[in-house]
């Protein structure tokens, strides 16, 4: 289930965020290692109403922001184009809380985000990761996400851009 999360939830999920930094710089991953994401990025993410934290078991297995609609990081995509015009929710700064990784948390995360989008109107979710990244490229692809082509981030970084269209109703 996911939770919205709230100001006080801040410690916990910049720990989380705090551990996903170290195993990609551990995997020589330049993701998220130069101050992305801070306690600034989750605190304007909570205050809007993105930050979410997922629960199984009554505990908190990983962290993430959900935007619903227009995401201006994905209005231009390059080398290639989203699957769907319609609206959309957006997956960032999604994090495995230790001790739960390589469990399958992200495919559950993934199938609950689909279920929460569709009562949103939504039509696929968009996500994007860092092109060395290779373990949430397998998980997207495992999920039924589509390679789209390539986005990049407000710092002018590169990052592979994947689509999943849900199936009609």
């Amino acid at each position: 289930m996911f939770k919205k999360a709230m100001l006080n939830d801040i410690p916990f999920i910049m720990g989380t965020i705090n551990f996903a930094k170290d195993n990609l710089k551990r995997m020589e991953i330049d993701q998220w290692q130069s101050g992305y994401p801070n306690e600034s990025t989750i605190k304007a993410d909570i205050e809007a109403g993105h930050s979410y934290l997922y629960y199984e078991n009554n505990e908190v297995v990983a962290v993430l922001a959900l935007l619903f609609g227009e995401d201006p990081l994905y209005h231009v995509i390059e080398e290639g184009q989203w699957l769907t015009n319609q609206r959309y929710v957006s997956i960032h700064r999604v994090a495995v809380v230790e001790g739960h990784l390589g469990k399958g948390v992200m495919g559950r995360v993934f199938n609950l985000t689909e279920q929460i989008a569709q009562d949103h109107d939504c039509h696929s979710t968009r996500v994007d990761t860092h092109p060395d990244n290779k373990s949430m490229q397998r998980a997207l692809e495992k999920a039924d996400f589509k390679y789209c082509g390539h986005v990049f981030i407000a710092n002018g970084d590169l990052r592979y851009a994947y689509e999943k269209v849900f199936p009609t109703k």
